[in-house]
């Protein structure tokens, strides 16, 4: 069972969290479990339990899965947890995460289909949202460009915070025009000489299936848990819980193991460039 420690990190309450904890207490005491009963038929300890009810914590899908299955909802509970992530991301996931990262010293950064966002040029960000949003209008496409672009420059920081990312060879040859690639890739070349900077190329066709673990960040805060923020179809979920921080570590080192070093993405970038 996972240590109540790690759960110290309480976040101000949310209306849409109230909600669900509410949902969820009413549906253990209708059981007659006790937060201890329900703890011990799953990996998650009352005290974080209990955080949840109390609107002390996010909830979170693997937490929701198994809480589910124990509580047998037959998917109430995750849809009631949809609720949850939709009006989350409505307000200031983002924003959120934002915050965390200003006050990094290190991130790591991955996502298997495109560039990062704080590395997109205006038209590569163009792109992605018009073929992600169709209807996205220009407004709103406007402020995804300003948005990633501030992004990058709260990134720079005088304290040198160091950016390992992991950018896959999928992402770069995706169906982009030659001329908006040209620029994305001339910007990911400049950013991979900058010293704080490790910016590694994951080659197309290798056997560990990783990568399939989809878009996520490690952000490390001096003295404080690391924090996971791992990107889904509406927005974000951020947790410090160490046991899914932990896993996503393994995964991001083993996708360090099967990238191209440094120096031969550098080169890697350089040959993609020279053949559009």
């Amino acid at each position: 069972m996972l240590d109540d420690k790690l759960y110290a990190m309480d976040e101000p309450q949310k209306q849409e969290w109230i909600k669900f904890g509410l949902h969820l207490k009413r549906l253990r005491t209708r059981q007659g479990l006790s937060l201890n009963k329900l703890a011990a038929r799953t990996e998650w300890s009352a005290t974080y339990l209990g955080k949840l009810e109390n609107a002390r914590r996010a909830p979170n899908p693997d937490v929701v899965r198994d809480l589910d299955r124990e509580l047998r909802t037959n998917g109430a509970l995750l849809r009631a947890w949809s609720d949850v992530v939709r009006a989350q991301s409505a307000l200031d996931w983002y924003e959120q995460s934002r915050g965390y990262e200003k006050r990094a010293h290190e991130i790591r950064f991955f996502h298997p289909l495109v560039v990062p966002g704080f590395f997109q040029t205006a038209d590569y960000a163009r792109v992605i949202v018009t073929h992600t949003v169709p209807t996205a209008s220009e407004k709103r496409i406007q402020k995804v460009i300003r948005t990633r672009a501030s992004w990058r420059a709260d990134l720079d920081t005088d304290e040198g915070l160091v950016l390992n990312v992991i950018v896959t060879e999928l992402a770069l040859t995706r169906p982009v025009t030659s001329e908006v690639m040209r620029e994305q890739l001339d910007r990911l070349i400049q950013e991979a000489e900058k010293p704080t900077i490790t910016l590694q190329v994951l080659p197309s066709g290798i056997s560990d299936l990783a990568w399939l673990s989809g878009a996520f960040r490690l952000v490390y805060i001096e003295g404080e848990q690391p924090l996971l923020c791992a990107e889904h179809a509406v927005g974000e979920y951020l947790t410090d819980e160490e046991q899914e921080t932990r896993k996503l570590e393994t995964v991001f080192s083993n996708l360090q193991a099967w990238a191209l070093p440094p120096d031969v993405s550098a080169r890697k970038l350089e040959e993609m460039r020279r053949a559009l």
